[in-house]
């Protein structure tokens, strides 16, 4: 486990590297106004340059198909489903595994994480 304030410090020697991060997200009943109880709630990510995205120990396969899908790359949002009827107090892990690439090739960069967010519609 990494404290929050460690995330940017780089622990691989190479910029081919690999990188995991992973979060329990539980449900509340209020966002502001907002009551959460059965919206549909739904993960964006962004990984440079690659991503899988685990939800509860799985990942809903469906690559190669433009958002949503839980695999993408080059910075491209990974979108998923968490449910279509949350309810407050619902719990979801979440893994986000990232690759840096081109693997063939070593990149010009590091490997990083951009960005994460949960929306909820109805």
């Amino acid at each position: 486990m990494i404290d929050a304030t460690g995330l940017a410090a780089r622990r691989g020697g190479g910029k081919v590297s690999f990188i995991w991060y992973r979060t329990m997200l539980t449900i509340p009943a209020k966002i502001g106004n907002f009551e959460t109880t059965d919206a549909k709630a739904v993960l964006t990510a962004y990984v440079d340059d690659y991503a899988e995205v685990w939800i509860n120990g799985q990942m809903p396969r469906r690559s190669g198909y433009p958002s949503p899908a839980t695999i993408q790359g080059l910075n491209m949002p990974n979108r998923v489903v968490l449910a279509d009827a949350v309810k407050p107090g619902d719990k979801f892990q979440i893994a986000i595994f990232g690759i840096n690439g081109p693997i063939s090739v070593a990149p010009e960069n590091f490997v990083w994480f951009r960005a994460a967010k949960v929306e909820f519609f109805r």
